[in-house]
């Protein structure tokens, strides 16, 4: 016989839509209150989101509006195992690298680890994450009954700097955050072109692109431009400053926090999509790209190559002179670029957010589901 269970999910990155970890967290939620499930349902936040589907009955939803974000982690720590406990809770999951670490014993806990970047590029990731990540990643992993790894790349990379991890790591694949048959809106920038993914950040890479970018109008007869649509920036480079010292205006251009109408446009009119990324627990924007059957130039290395597969041209992306070439071949080379392309729609049908929902759910319930 079929239990029903008190299953807890930490939604707090379902106020931040347009990062990884909100999509993430936005396509299982929504897949899972489609889904017509019998367990009961608490998603624990410290600030209001909102979703574009109306929750189940079986749903309830626990926010406290704390307003002051360096407060989420005492808030996680210390109000979301009361509220397990309040709520009889019989697993809980965590979508955002590390659980509550108070939650009482009995509870089950599962874990969703996208990368360990804190550890092998900790210079790219700001201070306070850093201190987070070393704090209570570890302790997760001591405490949780399973975790979900993104991809292959990054279970590797959690048995490498935690080698002495119990629980069963499973590889669950994202999906593409957009559907292709939404609304679209206007493109603001003409085709064809080269197109960036992704917030402004060290581990992105983008001083090397730029350079690369450089490069390749300089060796191409027919340059194409190319488009970086992204979010916030941090760190010392100047992504705009670079762009104006270098005269580069009238041929890359800035696109600030696109909506899903905007980035679909994007995407339906790109001739590729560059992502060569240092670092990626999996890389989010390639699999986007397959869907609008876009080929791809991608690195060769962490994650971003085992989702690219044959769909992409994979370049070192410490080298420019690689990167640039990559660009030069995608722009001459027709043949080459529709074979990509080709691959990249076919590629793209195995990336679905109602399998990832699927295989998510029955991990989290793997074991107490069904009572005797």
């Amino acid at each position: 016989m079929n239990k029903v269970l008190n299953i807890g999910i930490d939604a707090r990155y379902l106020a931040l839509p347009n990062c990884g970890i909100g999509r993430y967290t936005a396509n299982l939620v929504r897949e899972f209150a489609t889904q017509e499930l019998a367990h009961r349902i608490f998603l624990y936040s410290d600030r209001p989101f909102k979703l574009p589907i109306p929750l189940p009955d079986n749903w309830k939803v626990r926010i406290v509006d704390i307003h002051y974000i360096a407060f989420t982690v005492f808030f996680e720590q210390i109000v979301f195992p009361a509220w397990a406990w309040k709520d009889a809770i019989d697993v809980f999951w965590s979508p955002i690298n590390h659980l509550p670490v108070l939650l009482p014993p009995k509870i089950r806990k599962v874990l969703t680890v996208h990368d360990v970047t804190w550890k092998r590029f900790p210079q790219t990731m700001p201070w306070r994450g850093r201190v987070i990540e070393a704090v209570l990643l570890p302790r997760s992993l001591q405490i949780a009954d399973h975790v979900i790894a993104d991809s292959q790349f990054t279970r590797s990379e959690i048995l490498a700097f935690y080698p002495d991890t119990r629980c069963t790591i499973d590889v669950v694949y994202l999906a593409s955050s957009l559907k292709s048959d939404g609304a679209t809106g206007s493109c603001p920038v003409p085709g064809p072109y080269f197109l960036f993914v992704g917030s402004k950040e060290p581990r992105k890479n983008i001083k090397r692109l730029l350079e690369a970018y450089i490069q390749y109008r300089k060796a191409t007869s027919d340059p194409i431009a190319l488009v970086i649509a992204g979010a916030h920036q941090w760190g010392e480079f100047s992504v705009a400053d670079f762009i104006r010292i270098n005269g580069l205006q009238a041929c890359v251009h800035l696109i600030q926090n696109a909506d899903d109408t905007v980035l679909r446009a994007l995407y339906a009119n790109a001739q590729a999509l560059v992502m060569v990324s240092l670092y990626e627990g999996f890389g989010l924007p390639l699999v986007e790209a397959m869907q609008w059957d876009i080929p791809l130039i991608a690195s060769n290395n962490s994650s971003v190559a085992e989702i690219a597969g044959n769909a992409g041209m994979l370049v070192d992306p410490y080298d420019t002179d690689a990167i640039s070439r990559a660009l030069t071949r995608m722009t001459e080379d027709e043949t080459a670029r529709l074979e990509l392309a080709l691959r990249a729609k076919t590629r793209g049908r195995r990336f679905s957010w109602k399998q990832t929902a699927s295989e998510t759910m029955a991990l989290l319930v793997s074991g107490l589901a069904t009572s005797k």
